[in-house]
């Protein structure tokens, strides 16, 4: 008997781990049946949002993240503002929003772009994306997939003509570290993929989530979408 499975945000679409359909596959039925953390970065991305709306004291943005319900939660989420936080601090930026829209790919597939604002620097428009996970987040070639969605798919779209750019910040422990180290790309940092290359794999992604979805593997109850958060319609 098939399940339905939604279709993952952009940077799980980009982290996927595979080299061909059937490997892509085998990875999308072990995303589905682990289920999620026992918490999420809700609360961290709002208040890095805070701090480039100009909330420039740490012990303040922190404090946003003590209504988490579970102290891992807590932990995780203070920890992810002290390191990103302190990017936006002596700056001055503008926060502003895009109306609520979802990546289009594959056969009626959308993905939710995990984009918690843009902003305005210096008269340019910035899309800021925030990688939080300790471990088993975007590597450097997986973002630049990201990257390269969010300007194709965004930027030239909505801005076409205008000086755009991205502040994509990483507080990801790197390989052989056992702590995060915060770090910040534009899109001069991120080469970004060639159209064929950006249409294979998402045709391969496609083809695989159908697969998934057409089977019976994924044995967990699929979990109902967390409640869409009206101050970031980007990011659902």
């Amino acid at each position: 008997m098939s399940r339905e499975v939604p279709t993952p945000p952009v940077p799980d679409l980009a982290r996927a781990k595979g080299r061909t359909v059937a490997e892509l596959v085998e990875w999308f039925v072990i995303f589905f049946n682990q289920g999620g953390a026992p918490f999420n970065y809700r609360r961290a991305a709002k208040s890095v949002r805070a701090a480039y709306k100009g909330m420039h004291q740490l012990h303040l943005l922190t404090a946003g993240c003590l209504a988490e319900t579970t102290a891992i939660g807590r932990t995780a989420n203070a920890d992810v503002v002290r390191n990103a936080a302190p990017f936006a601090f002596g700056r001055s930026t503008q926060v502003f929003d895009l109306s609520p829209r979802r990546f289009s790919f594959g056969r009626d597939r959308f993905a939710g772009y995990r984009i918690p604002f843009l902003f305005v620097e210096n008269r340019i428009i910035n899309v800021y994306y925030l990688q939080p996970r300790k471990a088993a987040g975007l590597d450097f070639d997986e973002l630049c997939m990201v990257a390269t969605i969010v300007e194709r798919y965004l930027l030239d779209t909505e801005f076409y003509g205008q000086r755009c750019d991205v502040e994509f910040v990483d507080v990801g422990v790197p390989a052989g570290s056992n702590v995060r180290l915060p770090r910040r790309y534009s899109l001069a940092d991120l080469p970004r993929w060639s159209d064929r290359r950006l249409t294979e794999r998402l045709s391969m992604i496609a083809d695989a989530l159908d697969i998934v979805a057409g089977g019976d593997r994924v044995v967990r109850r699929p979990q109902l979408r967390p409640r869409p958060e009206p101050d970031m319609p980007l990011f659902d």
